[in-house]
């Protein structure tokens, strides 16, 4: 198909277009970046999370080979389940076999530990995308010997019973064929039969008390601690929570105290709270309220709780107006106080609407002390930059996933249609609490995703249609789409499960004639989902590039993605790769032509962009691996051979090359080693054409020990 957009003028700079989605894209990644440095800690593994409350973060990528310190670390104590031997059996007999079940039984582990029985030991393990259609398998090229995993394969969509038996069969001769093995996990569906040419196992959870045995025996526990441990064991304990008192053991707690914090973290302790005797609305919608907006402080969440208050007094007003509800809420749980509020609380139970006659003092005392006395929240003083902000979070950080479980699970559509309202006003309207820009704004954008995506963990559905679905298309301005951009990014940065349903959606949204949700999708893919399917980012932000051309964000998303990538010390060549594809694609092509141009155009994007710290990103990936650079000088010499862009590229490369000290304690080396490798690339023509240019450009400034060993190789 023919891009669509104009071509960009030779020796011109970036179209206004072009540059608002640049500043759309690095605004989505400052914010939510700087807000999870500031206030949640360092985003990759083991990051903190005590003010979102979420697990924490997955390590990078989710496909690609396995490294062997991973596959070890995931197989060193293994439990099997009573189903390992039935797959085991079918995976030697068939070379290929399917797992399903739910999220949270050990399918991951159990796929890699399955692959590791039938793969020999100078065989690789590779994860595929979940993306992956059985069309796409039945024609892969499967290296002899290697096992490859799929994880949480996405639903091929409208495929019959009957086509997808035939397709599983092509896969399985694919397989056999290339005389590899394939374990392809994913979840239960009622309206779907498996199919009868490949082997389905029902995949199930070992049995908890076996994981916890053989996790302390393994880290040298006494069999009197094993025995007490086991005693102890919760009903309906999940086998992770298991894990983690298993490791609590192993680091030296004592059974009884490691089991003793497990119940103060659980879903029965919130439960608790709810069921209190005189538990108030308004204590309620103040736990709501923080749920949504954990890591603010003391007067945002006042306000927000305010809005939140006139949301459902009018969802709930209009529907005793109009016919009745029936669900056990009345609209007086919203009834103001002489100060124009909802009732209060003070301590648990005691509604302080009797109170009304009070000082206007000691309302608004009142009003402070409620929220801070709720037993679940409590206040915590957090650096940011040069000052310290108090901020209202939950004192067990996962009690904020179960009160959001608890909420679904007690209040009726009415409640959270009032909810969707609140937090879509909060996201579009100018005069809202924690406007867009400033500190508490960032932070709500952030704890709000944080907190949508743990509902999701609960029912998908509900966020998926009535808030990422509407905020991605635009309807609630720029700051809609960043939200619903957070909101993915969460999935898949937290102990969801949810990170394929993040990729499917973000999929959709590429694929979309929306104008609005194909920007949404490369923001998404051009962040921490991209991070996670790198390969899938890549591709579909690149179809967004073809189809979009200057007038989307693709290219500024590629790039952006690019520089994050080499931030976190993730590996870009998957990007690098396709550019140098591209341009071998046009190299033989006279002339200009728009997808041409496209390509140099994203090409010229990403040799162009700084971090945050006004860093090259390109010229910081060169000094830390040079010896792996082959791609990036490829694209650097195309660069500087293409005359419309070459000025805008020269330009930005000799203000890098005075950033070089910067990057690097041993400038002159890389200067050295950059200038080698442009050497053997570049024609004589181009080469003297550069340095002298580069002469030039540099020359009142000094060329210095940074460029001059670059200068002397060309």
């Amino acid at each position: 198909m023919k891009p669509r957009g104009r071509e960009p003028s030779a020796g011109k700079a970036a179209s206004p277009v072009a540059d608002a989605s640049e500043q759309q894209v690095s605004a989505v990644h400052t914010t939510y970046t700087t807000v999870h440095q500031n206030m949640y800690g360092p985003i990759g593994p083991g990051g903190v999370t005590a003010v979102t409350g979420a697990a924490p973060i997955a390590q990078g990528r989710a496909t690609g080979p396995m490294r062997e310190e991973e596959i070890s670390l995931l197989l060193r104590r293994y439990t099997e389940p009573a189903v390992f031997s039935e797959a085991l059996a079918a995976l030697e007999a068939d070379r290929v076999v399917a797992l399903i079940g739910p999220s949270g039984t050990g399918k991951r582990s159990g796929a890699v530990a399955l692959l590791k029985n039938v793969v020999h030991e100078e065989g690789r393990m590779i994860v595929l995308s979940p993306d992956i259609t059985l069309e796409q398998l039945a024609e892969r090229r499967f290296d002899s010997g290697n096992g490859y995993v799929v994880l949480d394969r996405v639903d091929d969509g409208g495929i019959r019973d009957a086509q997808a038996d035939f397709a599983w069969r092509r896969v399985q001769e694919r397989i056999h064929a290339c005389e590899a093995h394939l374990v392809i996990t994913t979840r239960p569906r009622v309206d779907r039969t498996p199919p009868s040419s490949v082997r389905h196992v029902t995949w199930e959870a070992p049995a908890t008390e076996k994981v916890l045995r053989l996790r302390l025996k393994l880290s040298g526990c006494s069999d009197a601690k094993v025995a007490r441990a086991v005693e102890l064991i919760r009903p309906n304990c999940p086998v992770a929570k298991a894990v983690e008192v298993a490791d609590g053991i192993c680091r030296g707690g004592e059974p009884e105290e490691v089991w003793r914090e497990y119940d103060s973290n659980t879903y029965e302790t919130v439960q608790r709270w709810f069921n209190a005797p005189g538990r108030t609305m308004r204590e309620i919608l103040q736990v709501t309220t923080v749920a949504f907006a954990a890591g603010n402080g003391i007067r945002a969440c006042e306000q927000l709780l305010t809005l939140l208050d006139h949301h459902l007094s009018r969802e709930f007003g209009s529907l005793n107006g109009s016919r009745g509800r029936g669900s056990g809420l009345s609209s007086p749980l919203t009834a103001p106080t002489a100060m124009g509020a909802t009732s209060v609380t003070v301590g648990k139970g005691k509604d302080l609407a009797a109170k009304q006659s009070g000082t206007g003092d000691a309302i608004l005392l009142d009003h402070r002390r409620a929220m801070l006395g709720i037993d679940l929240l409590t206040t915590v003083r957090i650096p940011v930059d040069s000052v310290t902000r108090e901020v209202v979070v939950f004192g067990t950080p996962s009690h904020r996933r179960w009160v959001l479980t608890e909420l679904w699970a007690r209040y009726p559509a009415e409640f959270w249609d009032a909810v969707q309202k609140w937090l879509t006003a909060v996201v579009s309207e100018p005069d809202a609490p924690c406007p867009p820009g400033t500190l508490a704004g960032a932070q709500l954008e952030v704890s709000m995703a944080a907190a949508l995506a743990m509902l999701a963990a609960t029912d998908f559905e509900e966020v998926a249609d009535r808030y990422l679905l509407p905020w991605a298309a635009g309807q609630a301005g720029q700051r809609g789409q960043a939200m619903a951009v957070y909101v993915l990014w969460d999935m898949c940065q937290n102990d969801l499960g949810l990170d394929t349903a993040a990729l499917a959606i973000a999929r959709s949204w590429a694929q979309s004639r929306s104008a609005a949700l194909r920007d949404t999708a490369a923001l998404a893919f051009s962040g921490w989902l991209g991070v996670r399917f790198p390969t899938d980012a890549v591709k579909w932000l690149w179809h967004l590039i073809v189809h979009e051309g200057i007038e989307g964000m693709g290219t500024a998303a590629l790039a952006r993605f690019f520089a994050l990538l080499v931030y976190h010390d993730e590996d870009p060549s998957r990007i690098l790769g396709l550019l140098s594809y591209r341009l071998g694609k046009h190299a033989s092509q006279a002339g200009r032509s728009p997808l041409k141009s496209l390509t140099f155009g994203a090409v010229v994007t990403i040799l162009s962009i700084r971090d945050a710290s006004n860093r090259p990103i390109a010229l910081r990936y060169f000094a830390l691996h040079s010896d792996r650079c082959d791609q990036l000088l490829q694209l650097w010499a195309a660069a500087f051979s293409y005359w419309p862009m070459r000025e805008r590229t020269v330009a930005a490369f000799a203000s890098h090359l005075r950033a070089l000290p910067q990057l690097t304690e041993k400038p002159a080396d890389v200067s050295r080693a950059l200038g080698r490798g442009l050497r053997v690339r570049l024609g004589e023509v181009d080469r003297a054409a550069l340095r002298a240019d580069l002469v030039r450009l540099t020359r009142r400034k000094g060329p210095g020990d940074a460029i001059g060993p670059l200068l002397e190789e060309l």
